[in-house]
C-alpha cells in the first residue's frame, strides 16, 4: 500500500524539482480561495534509529528539502516510520495576525514550536490531551499555525505511520474558509466511498446473520467458521471506514488489535471453513497438514505484529520487520486452498474456488497501477479507486457471497440426501412389512400344518398305544399257555412235589406278569425278577438241563432304569426252545447288562445251543409256532415303542462259532435308548 500511495501522489504533486525556500512570507491573514501546498517551503528529516529521538535531539539533525527527499526516499522495513517536517512562516503585517492550520492526516501527528508541543492530532489520537503546564489543541487532521504581526515562527511537524501504510507526504496550509471548504468537499466527495464501504460492511453483517440462522438449523461446524469469518471481515471493514473517514467508532486499542490480528485471522478462519466444507483432513491429509503449517505461520506473524504495534516490542532486528511480516504465508495459503479445492470431488468446490480467486484477483488489483490523478476522472470515483482497501474488502465480500452459495448448495444437497434416505427408508419399511407379512403367512401355514401333524401324531400315538396294549394282552395268554402245559406234564407223571413247586413259582410269575402288564414300562429290577422266574420254570421243565447267569454292571441303578415289560423273555424263550431243547446235555444262557453311555442300555443274551441253522433243520412245529408267534409279537412291540417314544431300539442276532469254526450258539444284542 505504501508504494501504491507513493506513486499515486507522485503524479498529483510533481511539478518539477524546486529548491526549498527558507520561509513562507505572508502579509497578514491571506484571503486564499483554496489550500496552499507548502512542500517547496518545507524540509524533512526521517528517523532511522531503533529508538525515537527527543525534540531537542531532532532540532540538531540535518533537514533536507522536502519535495526532493520525498522523490528519492527509500521505503524502510522498520515497523514505525517517524518523519519530521520543518517550515517557517513570516508575517510582515504590522497589525494582522496570521491564523492558519496544517491539513495532514497520519496515524499520530505532533506540532512543535519553540521548545514545546502545541498541538497533536492523528487517526489514532484520542480526543483529549493534557500536559503539565500546557494544553495542546486537538482537531483530527488539522493543527493550528498562528503567527503574530511582524513575527517569524518556525514549526516542527512530527508524523508517525505504520510500515507499509505510509501516508503520501503532502502538507497544506489552509485558512478557516478553505479548511471548511475542503472539509465539505472531502466529505461530500467521499460519500460514494462511504456508501460502498457501508454496503460491504452490511453484506458481512447480514451474511453473518444468515450463517447463524443456518447453524441453528443444521448444527454443522462449517457454519461456526463461516460466522467467525464474516464477523472478522465486518469489523475489519468498520476499522478501515473509521481510519479513512474519521468516524471515531473504535478506540486506538481496538484499532491496533483489528489492524494486527484480523489481517491474519480472516484467512485462517476461511481456511478452516473450506477445510470443513471439503473435508480436507479426510481426502487430502498431506495437503491439510500443509494448510495447518501455514496457519501456524500466520498465527506467529499475527502475534509478532500485535506485540510490536501495541507494545512496541519486536524480538528481532527492526530492519527485518517488513521481511518477517511479509504476507507470503497468506498468499501461499490461498494458493494451496485453490489447488485442494480444484482437486476435490465435492460438488460445492467451485463456489469455494471462485471465492478464493475473486479475493486474490481484487487483492492484487492495486498492483496493476490503475491509479490516476483527480483531473482525469470524477473526484468521487478517484477517492474510491485510489483507496486500495476497497478492492480487498470487495474481494472479501465476493468471497463471502460465494461461500454463502456453497453453504446454501450444501444445505440443498443435505436436504436431497435426507429425502433420498427417507425414501429409501420408506421403501425398506414397505419391503420389511411385505416380508413380515409373507413370513407371518408362511408361519400360519406351518403352524396349521404342524397342528394337523400334531393331531395326526397324537392319533397315531394313541393307535400305537392301543396296539401295544393288545400285544401285551396277546403275549400274556401265550406265556401262560406254555406254563400250564408244563404243569400238566408233571401231573401226568404223578410228580406232585415238583408240580407243587412249579405251581408256586408259576403263581409268583403270573402275579408279576399281571402287575407289569398294566404299565407301559417297568423297572429293570422287576423285569429281571420276572425273567429269573421264567428261566427257573423252564429249567424245571427240562429237568435242570438249562443253566443261566444274569450279569449286571454294578453302577447300574436297577430301580431307576425302566424298560418295556416282558421285552427280554421272548428272546430267552427262543434261546431255550430253539437252541437248547435239541441238545441232549442241555446248555447255558448268559444275560449281560451294561450301560456304555448315560442314555443307552446294552443287553446281550447268549446261549451255547445248536444254532439257528440246525434249528431250522429240525422243523419242530412247536418251535416254529413259538417262533412265529412270540418273536413276531416282540418285533411289533419294538416298532410300536420306537414310534411312541421317538426312539430307536435296535436288535441284532449274531451266530457264535468256536476257534475251529464250529457252531457255538447264538447271541442276541439289544440296545435300548433310555
Amino acid at each position: 500500500m505504501q508504494r501504491i500511495l507513493f506513486f499515486i501522489f507522485s503524479f498529483i504533486l510533481s511539478t518539477g524539482e524546486c529548491a526549498a525556500q527558507d520561509a513562507l512570507v505572508l502579509n497578514g491573514q491571506p484571503n486564499w480561495k483554496q489550500s496552499v501546498d507548502i512542500a517547496d517551503n518545507c524540509f524533512i528529516y526521517q528517523e532511522t534509529a531503533d529508538t525515537a529521538l527527543s525534540f531537542e535531539a531532532v532540532k540538531k539533525q540535518v533537514f533536507v528539502p522536502y519535495r526532493n527527499e520525498w522523490r528519492q526516499q527509500k521505503f524502510t522495513k522498520k515497523p514505525l516510520i517517524i518523519q519530521w517536517k520543518k517550515f517557517t512562516v513570516r508575517n510582515t503585517s504590522a497589525t494582522d495576525t496570521v491564523n492558519l492550520s496544517i491539513s495532514t492526516v497520519h496515524y499520530f501527528t505532533r506540532l512543535y514550536t519553540g521548545n514545546q508541543l502545541i498541538a497533536r492530532s492523528g487517526a489514532y489520537e484520542t480526543r483529549g490531551f493534557h500536559r503539565i503546564g500546557i494544553t495542546a489543541a486537538y482537531d483530527r487532521g488539522r493543527l493550528p499555525v498562528i503567527v503574530p504581526p511582524q513575527a517569524t515562527t518556525t514549526y516542527w511537524l512530527r508524523t508517525e505511520d505504520r510500515q507499509s501504510q505510509l501516508i503520501p507526504p503532502i502538507i497544506f496550509l489552509e485558512t478557516q474558509f478553505t479548511g471548511m471548504a475542503e472539509e465539505v468537499h472531502s466529505s461530500f466527495g467521499a460519500r460514494y466511498l462511504f456508501l460502498i464501504l457501508a454496503a460491504m460492511a452490511g453484506c458481512f453483517f447480514f451474511i453473518g446473520i444468515f450463517a447463524a440462522y443456518n447453524y441453528y438449523l443444521y448444527r454443522h461446524v462449517s457454519f461456526i467458521w463461516y460466522i467467525c469469518y464474516t464477523i472478522a471481515a465486518f469489523f475489519s471493514c468498520l476499522h478501515w471506514m473509521d481510519i479513512r473517514l474519521g468516524m471515531y467508532m473504535f478506540s486506538p486499542v481496538l484499532h491496533d488489535i483489528i489492524f494486527s490480528v484480523f489481517v491474519y485471522l480472516i484467512p485462517i478462519l476461511y481456511s478452516f471453513f473450506i477445510g470443513s466444507m471439503l473435508q480436507l483432513n479426510v481426502h487430502f491429509k498431506k495437503g491439510w497438514l500443509l494448510v495447518k503449517l501455514l496457519v501456524l505461520v500466520c498465527i506467529l506473524q499475527m502475534i509478532l505484529q500485535l506485540l510490536e504495534v501495541r507494545f512496541g516490542w519486536f524480538p528481532f532486528n527492526l530492519d527485518y520487520y517488513g521481511i518477517i511480516l511479509t504476507p507470503f504465508a497468506i498468499i501461499l495459503l490461498n494458493i494451496v486452498l485453490l489447488i485442494l479445492a480444484a482437486k476435490s470431488k465435492d460438488p460445492v468446490k467451485w463456489f469455494l474456488f471462485t471465492g478464493i480467486v475473486s479475493l486474490l484477483v481484487l487483492w492484487c488489483m492495486p498492483l496493476l497501477n490503475l491509479y490516476t490523478t483527480p483531473t482525469d476522472m470524477n473526484y468521487e470515483l478517484f477517492l474510491v479507486i485510489n483507496f486500495a482497501i476497497v478492492f480487498l474488502m470487495l474481494g472479501l465480500v465476493i468471497e463471502a457471497i460465494c461461500f454463502s452459495f456453497a453453504l446454501t448448495y450444501r444445505s440443498k444437497l443435505v436436504l436431497l440426501e435426507k429425502n433420498k434416505l427417507q425414501q429409501n427408508y420408506n421403501q425398506q419399511l414397505q419391503a420389511a412389512l411385505q416380508q413380515r407379512s409373507n413370513e407371518l403367512e408362511t408361519q400360519n401355514k406351518v403352524m396349521e400344518a404342524q397342528k394337523i401333524k400334531q393331531v395326526e401324531t397324537a392319533f397315531e400315538h394313541k393307535i400305537a398305544e392301543t396296539e401295544m396294549i393288545a400285544l401285551r394282552a396277546q403275549m400274556n395268554p401265550h406265556f401262560i399257555f406254555n406254563c400250564l402245559n408244563s404243569i400238566k406234564l408233571y401231573t401226568l407223571e404223578n410228580d406232585s412235589q415238583t408240580a407243587s413247586e412249579y405251581l408256586t413259582k408259576f403263581s409268583q410269575l403270573i402275579r408279576l406278569v399281571l402287575e407289569n402288564s398294566r404299565s407301559e414300562k417297568v423297572t429293570l429290577q422287576k423285569e429281571l425278577e420276572t425273567l429269573k422266574l421264567y428261566i427257573e420254570l423252564e429249567a424245571m421243565r427240562f429237568k435242570d438241563k438249562v443253566q443261566y447267569k444274569i450279569n449286571v454292571v454294578p453302577h447300574i441303578d436297577q430301580q431307576y432304569i425302566e424298560i418295556p415289560p416282558l421285552l427280554l423273555q421272548p428272546y430267552v424263550e427262543n434261546a431255550i426252545w430253539h437252541g437248547l431243547m435239541h441238545k441232549p446235555e442241555g446248555g447255558n444262557i448268559t444275560i449281560d447288562i451294561s450301560q456304555p453311555e448315560e442314555y443307552l442300555l446294552h443287553i446281550e443274551i447268549s446261549d451255547d445251543g445248536i444254532g439257528r441253522d440246525m434249528a431250522k433243520e429240525h422243523k419242530s412245529k412247536s418251535a416254529t409256532r413259538q417262533k412265529s408267534f412270540g418273536l413276531k409279537m416282540t418285533s411289533e412291540r419294538l416298532d410300536a415303542i420306537n414310534h411312541i417314544y421317538q426312539t430307536k431300539t435296535e436288535v441284532k442276532i449274531v451266530d457264535l462259532v468256536d476257534g475251529e469254526g464250529n457252531v457255538a450258539g447264538t447271541k442276541v444284542i439289544i440296545e435300548i435308548p433310555l
